[in-house]
């Protein structure tokens, strides 16, 4: 691992408030990392790609423990604050000189395919490709991973939710990517089974 990775994982301590979501920065950087490979992306893309994947969440260390630990529904009001950390960690990142290329992706890494993410509500391509791959990546995982409010689900059933979520949710040229990378295997160091990696795109 380079001593660029090692400085970049010392800053991104919000795992570490959450027991249940302990390591989710670094396999959402694998996947994102995984992903943006088969898309094709170049050497400094999949470097800024990384970076952003690493932080996505670097925002939640301005919401308070008793609304990012909260085991029931979160009210209107809490909502709106725990949206506000893509755009909150955007504007920390930028302050960090050696990773600001990865703000665009970590602000609109919740924006949706259709329209309907936040905070800008963009669309389709107007969505930068790294934050579209981030988020992919970063819902894929949140499916596999046990929550306090709900069980990790098998990785059949976790492609199959993103699959049906394509070109809604998702990007369709990332899930195609995705299934791809699933189908050779590449994802086992995710603690899913390679068996059940691959029959889950069969």
């Amino acid at each position: 691992m380079s001593d660029h990775v090692i400085a970049l994982e010392s800053l991104a301590t919000v795992d570490a408030r959450d027991a249940y979501t302990a390591g989710h920065s670094r396999r959402v950087r694998q996947l994102a990392l995984a992903i943006g490979s088969e898309l094709g992306l170049g050497n400094g893309e999949l470097r800024a790609l990384g970076d952003a994947a690493l932080f996505h969440d670097i925002g939640k260390l301005a919401i308070p423990d008793e609304i990012l630990l909260k085991p029931t529904s979160l009210t209107d009001e809490e909502w709106e604050l725990m949206r506000s950390h893509s755009d909150e960690g955007a504007r920390m990142i930028e302050r960090v000189g050696f990773v600001q290329e990865a703000a665009p992706a970590i602000r609109h890494h919740h924006e949706r395919f259709d329209g309907s993410g936040y905070p800008d509500g963009l669309a389709g391509e107007q969505i930068p490709l790294a934050a579209r791959v981030i988020h992919l990546a970063d819902a894929l995982d949140s499916i596999l991973t046990t929550r306090v409010y709900r069980p990790g689900r098998p990785a059949r059933e976790a492609l199959a939710e993103v699959r049906s979520a394509t070109g809604s949710q998702f990007c369709p040229a990332c899930v195609s990517a995705l299934v791809r990378v699933v189908a050779r295997g590449e994802l086992e160091e995710l603690g899913v089974p390679k068996r059940a990696l691959v029959a889950a795109v069969r």
